[in-house]
């Protein structure tokens, strides 16, 4: 479904912050996987995002999609096609905007605008639907401004907003990261539901070793560029907090950093 061939990626080059942070990266994500991707700062783990989405070039290398490479695609293009939930709330929609209006725009993504009305009435009911689907009262809040709701109301609507459209891929840029322990559960509840219901290929930037562990059919652990553990199927169901922990540790520990202590990750 997804593949990325001997992507090259370098930063400042030539200068002495020259960083190469993919060489000869390679990784295929199959139709209906839902990827968990974890790793420390610097590992490539937004990188890796922005690459799909075409927000940064790699210098040599290929990303495709079903078999067709998406390079050439500017980022628009390839937002036809992929969906994406940023970890600021504020981001993703029109704060200044109702959340019917946001919920137009998100209906009509990929279309030419014309002169006429940017919300169909006709479609109002069908805004209600996926929005009361989330149990959460926002059917109810359709004229209010996006900017007035909560974090988690915000990226409850970004969520139905970034799927509302027939995808090939969801991305999640560490979505639950700017909120509350019990909104962030929330919403990763609500996030995995419609990932299984709309039969989505998703990957998920997450620094949440749980729900690194507890979402997903598949974990990949990111350091400096390179997948160092990638585990799906029995052996990511199987996988306990303190395993993905252990091995975090380890890599840290390789890389000459202090280990970090003993702990349950929340």
């Amino acid at each position: 479904m997804l593949e990325l061939q001997h992507v090259q990626k370098t930063y400042n080059p030539g200068a002495v912050t020259e960083l190469r942070l993919f060489d000869d990266f390679n990784l295929t994500v199959a139709r209906g996987e839902f990827v968990s991707i974890i790793g420390s700062n610097g590992s490539g783990k937004t990188s890796l995002l922005n690459l799909i989405c075409g927000s940064i070039q790699p210098d040599g290398g290929d990303v495709r999609i079903a078999g067709q490479s998406i390079l050439r695609q500017p980022e628009h293009r390839r937002y036809q096609r992929i969906g994406r939930v940023y970890q600021n709330p504020a981001l993703g929609a029109c704060p200044s905007l109702t959340v019917l209006e946001n919920m137009a725009l998100a209906d009509n993504k990929g279309r030419r605008f014309g002169l006429g009305r940017g919300v169909s009435r006709e479609r109002i009911p069908f805004y209600r639907q996926q929005l009361a689907g989330l149990g959460l009262g926002l059917e109810d809040k359709l004229g209010v401004k996006m900017g007035s709701l909560s974090g988690g109301q915000r990226q409850a609507v970004a969520l139905v907003m970034a799927t509302m459209t027939p995808l090939d891929f969801l991305i999640l840029d560490e979505h639950t990261a700017a909120l509350d322990p019990h909104t962030a559960d929330r919403i990763m509840e609500l996030t995995d539901r419609v990932v299984r219901e709309k039969q989505l290929t998703a990957m998920m930037v997450t620094h949440n070793l749980r729900y690194a562990v507890e979402y997903g059919s598949r974990l990949l652990m990111l350091d400096h560029g390179r997948v160092a553990f990638d585990c799906a199927g029995a052996e990511k169901a199987a996988l306990a907090v303190e395993d993905v922990l252990g091995r975090f540790n380890a890599l840290r520990f390789d890389c000459g950093g202090e280990p970090a202590p003993a702990r349950r990750a929340g």
